[in-house]
């Protein structure tokens, strides 16, 4: 099975989570980029009003991928828009899938919402949905918008990640 992490992180917290996923499963990564930087105000703005940012173009061919890994941020709980557009633009060519991101922390029906969404999205389920919530680290800090990761918060999530990175290499059943 060929695995491809496609990814999107604004602040570099879940950026890190990519590398640090790359190592452990030894497989290519994809970051989407914005055709522009943004600004909060426009992310705002996004969420707002469901609106869609124009994406760099990029080289890979996706169509050479079994398995997709998508990492990136949660905003007002749904997945980053820029990430989701990539979704969008390329759901033809994903059947089994997976998410994990980094983020601020939530209610505890945000993964079954994740789940809805990116079923809305590719029209399947994932194969499994990770969060990693800042809000559970011991050292978290007052906002969690504004929250930079560490290799120590990496750390800290060690065994829902490798929980996470067992389940990719048979990613044959969907939790629902």
């Amino acid at each position: 099975m060929k695995t491809l992490i496609v990814y999107y992180s604004n602040t570099g917290n879940n950026e890190l989570l990519v590398f640090h996923l790359q190592k452990k499963l030894q497989c290519e990564v994809l970051k989407i980029d914005e055709a522009r930087r943004r600004s909060g105000l426009t992310i705002f703005l996004d969420i707002v009003f469901n609106r869609t940012p124009k994406l760099k173009d990029h080289a890979v061919q996706l169509n050479q991928y079994d398995h997709f890994i998508f990492v990136g941020p949660i905003w007002a709980g749904r997945i980053a828009s820029p990430l989701r557009a990539f979704m969008l633009k390329a759901r033809s060519l994903i059947k089994s899938y997976s998410f994990i991101t980094f983020c601020g922390g939530g209610s505890n029906e945000q993964n079954k919402k994740l789940r809805e969404e990116v079923k809305t999205i590719l029209g399947s389920y994932p194969t499994t949905v990770e969060e990693l919530w800042i809000s559970h680290l011991p050292t978290k800090a007052g906002i969690t918008s504004s929250y930079r990761a560490s290799a120590e918060d990496i750390a800290y999530f060690a065994e829902q990640i490798d929980e996470f990175v067992r389940k990719q290499s048979t990613p044959l059943e969907v939790e629902k």
